[in-house]
């Protein structure tokens, strides 16, 4: 079953690896949970322009994804409802992983249900196509919101945890485990988008799976087992 999605796409270009990996990390997560909070905010209204498919309505399959990630990575006190004591939580859990210690911040957000969680990426989407015919502008499915960028990357950071600028099997299983992803289910996950190992997850290849995962409509998109999840149908 771990390989029948299998497929190569093009190799992307390998990340610097000259950044020192623990501040590396540590900016990464102060950038994500300093950007965050505009972000969800606005619950979509004022993000620009990003990436998504021709039809504004999100697809069931869509939703299943961004329904897991809410679930699984966002709402960490699983009261169905996002608020800041929800990042805070993750905050934690991060710096736990990885060994470090973060000052206290005080941000103040609302509350976001996972009706406007999806809510706000079907606006992206619409978002999307007013902008998809203008020139000279990069194809629209393949555009992130700034926050989205600073996510991936923060995520990227979470799980390259020797800091050599690309993400491994044991690494992907051991950072996943903590969020309940069997070690099994992770692992497989990992050999599916890495095209048995012989695709190197750098930060550019990991950001193409990212965009597949939250904006593609493809069942069979590598990015969809980003997560560790090996099926929506269930």
């Amino acid at each position: 079953m771990c390989f029948e999605f299998l497929k190569i796409s093009s190799t992307q270009s390998a990340r610097n690896s000259s950044l020192n990996p623990k501040r590396t990390k540590m900016q990464a997560v102060k950038g994500f949970f300093t950007s965050i909070k505009a972000g969800f905010v606005s619950k979509g209204k004022s993000m620009g322009i990003i990436l998504g498919i021709f039809n504004p309505e999100l697809s069931e399959f869509q939703k299943k994804k961004l329904m897991h990630e809410f679930h699984v990575f966002f709402d960490l006190n699983k009261d169905g409802i996002l608020e800041w004591k929800d990042f805070d939580l993750a905050r934690t859990k991060i710096c736990d992983l990885s060994g470090y210690k973060m000052k206290e911040m005080k941000i103040t957000m609302g509350k976001i249900s996972i009706e406007e969680w999806l809510k706000m990426w079907q606006n992206f989407n619409e978002q999307c196509i007013k902008q998809s015919k203008k020139e000279n502008e990069e194809p629209p499915e393949r555009k992130l919101p700034e926050w989205l960028e600073q996510y991936i990357e923060y995520k990227f950071n979470l799980y390259d945890r020797t800091g050599d600028g690309r993400v491994d099997a044991e690494e992907f299983e051991y950072v996943l485990s903590d969020f309940g992803v069997p070690p099994k289910d992770a692992r497989c996950a990992f050999l599916m988008f890495s095209c048995n190992n012989t695709k190197k997850v750098d930060l550019d290849y990991f950001k193409e799976l990212c965009i597949d995962y939250y904006r593609s409509d493809d069942i069979s998109a590598l990015g969809n087992f980003i997560t560790g999840k090996l099926d929506f149908n269930d």
